[in-house]
């Protein structure tokens, strides 16, 4: 397991060898054809394999639990690290098979324009033969049976199957998954713009998301629609000075918020400066001969668009998704992993200043022995092979999260939430349903919560937590207690 200090200023390997053999072949042939930083390769074809499976499975890492298996990644790399390359390589298929869709979504929705219109003549017939008998007192039961005959007959929009999403404003994700199909993924080799986009200012949303919860999507003008059993995969590549001012801007709410929580976060080690011309291959390398396979990449390739497939499928037959278990080893695996980090959330612990992110370690586990399961075998049950890779790779990004954010630790605003919990906590049982008055807490509570600015902070993110709920009774706001297991 990969040590964690939060004083490291280099960032450790990417946990190779933990991986299947065949993801190993594929990452080094990439490498061998671009130069790319094999980490950097490595988060890109698990956020690949997510976006293969988030739709055909879900993972009971334990008889209480159940998550979807969807990833949010964010890679910092600089340019010229070579992202785009990478990413056409990997997403190759799945880019193919959007075009596919959309050629197919254009003819059925052609088709269905020359339906409706032909759908709308007979129906204005029927109205207007309707509207005679009505007031020359004719067959008005016959009319409205064929009416609503024709209306029964009322073609059926076409759905626009889509796998990728470009146009990352909120409304744009909203409708896609509302509206259109239920299952995407958000990846971008540059997301500079993203990063300053409106989108990843609502991160309730994002986290809501990331849960799978439904979502009611209410809109002033235009119908109000609901966002139910959605799945969103993110793999966004962004440039560390990019990353760096984002922080600067909106770090503290991305933090407080939780959506930092539940993004898998890492910088790979350059390989500018190293990528030297060079005939030996990397089936030469004594290292990496044995895994080295120009076929494996085709293997990906078929792997991603089989299980894609299956996910359409599995839409359209209205079938429940696989849920993964443990066996009986990958669970006693997961529980020494939530003890041992639990252990470093004490108040003198490792992570105590990370346990934002740490809270949410052993579900970040579960997801990817999710992935790496569903996608390799697409069987039921999840190995102990599986989950001691996914604790090594989990690891890895809690590291890169611990290298990334040491610099500031925890931000005020978090501070001063986690120290708000733990107060209404210890005295939530002293009130009626544990609703506390707003002004008790700022005559009595924390020291540093009596001021109204700081205290509306705090309160704010563990709203958006789900720790506290507001409730108004005459003309006092009370906080409302949530107890809350991680």
């Amino acid at each position: 397991m990969l040590a964690i200090n939060a004083q490291q200023n280099v960032q450790p390997n990417f946990p190779m060898a933990s991986l299947p053999e065949k993801l190993q072949s594929v990452i080094y042939f990439i490498s061998q054809e671009t130069q790319a930083s094999p980490d950097l390769i490595a988060s890109s074809v698990l956020g690949a394999m997510a976006l293969a499976c988030q739709d055909l499975f879900d993972i009971s890492p334990k008889q209480s639990l159940k998550f979807p298996v969807s990833l949010y990644q964010v890679t910092l790399a600089e340019s010229g690290e070579r992202k785009t390359t990478v990413d056409k390589m990997l997403m190759a298929p799945i880019r193919d098979l959007e075009r596919k869709l959309e050629s197919i979504y254009l003819e059925q929705k052609n088709e269905y324009k020359r339906a409706m219109n032909i759908w709308s003549i007979e129906h204005r017939a029927l109205e207007k033969l309707l509207a005679r008998s009505v007031c020359n007192g004719g067959d008005k039961k016959s009319c409205e049976e064929k009416l609503q005959a024709c209306w029964d007959r009322r073609p059926t929009a076409p759905v626009r199957k889509r796998l990728l999403i470009n146009d990352a404003t909120r409304a744009a994700v909203k409708q896609a998954l509302g509206i259109g199909w239920p299952s995407i993924g958000l990846f971008s080799d540059e997301a500079g713009s993203i990063l300053t986009g409106e989108l990843l200012r609502d991160t309730p949303f994002l986290n809501s998301l990331w849960s799978g919860q439904t979502i009611e999507v209410d809109r002033a003008k235009g119908d109000s629609f609901r966002i139910a059993d959605a799945r969103l995969s993110c793999m966004l590549m962004v440039q560390p000075k990019l990353f760096d001012d984002f922080l600067d801007r909106q770090g503290n709410h991305a933090r407080g918020s939780g959506f930092f929580a539940r993004t898998l976060i890492c910088q790979p080690r350059s390989t500018i400066g190293m990528r030297f011309n060079m005939d030996k291959l990397a089936s030469d390398i004594p290292s990496i001969g044995s895994l080295f396979n120009p076929m494996s990449l085709d293997w990906f390739h078929e792997r991603l668009t089989e299980l894609i497939e299956q996910s359409f499928s599995r839409r359209d037959s209205d079938i429940n998704r696989i849920c993964l278990t443990l066996s009986p080893e990958a669970s006693v695996r997961w529980n020494d992993e939530y003890n041992r980090i639990e252990g470093m959330i004490t108040p003198f612990g490792a992570l105590n200043n990370f346990k934002d992110y740490a809270s949410k370690q052993l579900e970040h586990v579960s997801r990817i022995a999710g992935v790496i399961e569903g996608f390799m075998t697409g069987g039921t049950v999840v190995s102990d092979m599986t989950m001691y890779a996914a604790i090594s790779i989990a690891d890895w990004y809690l590291c890169s999260f611990v290298h990334l954010m040491s610099k500031n630790t925890l931000p005020e605003e978090i501070m001063d939430a986690n120290t708000l919990y733990s107060w209404l906590g210890i005295n939530y049982l002293q009130w009626t349903n544990g609703c506390i008055p707003k002004g008790h807490i700022l005559k009595f509570g924390p020291n540093s919560l009596r001021s109204r600015e700081r205290l509306n902070r705090a309160l704010d993110i563990l709203y958006s937590q789900g720790k506290v709920n507001y409730y108004k009774f005459k003309k006092s706001l009370f906080i409302q207690y949530v107890f809350s297991t991680i």
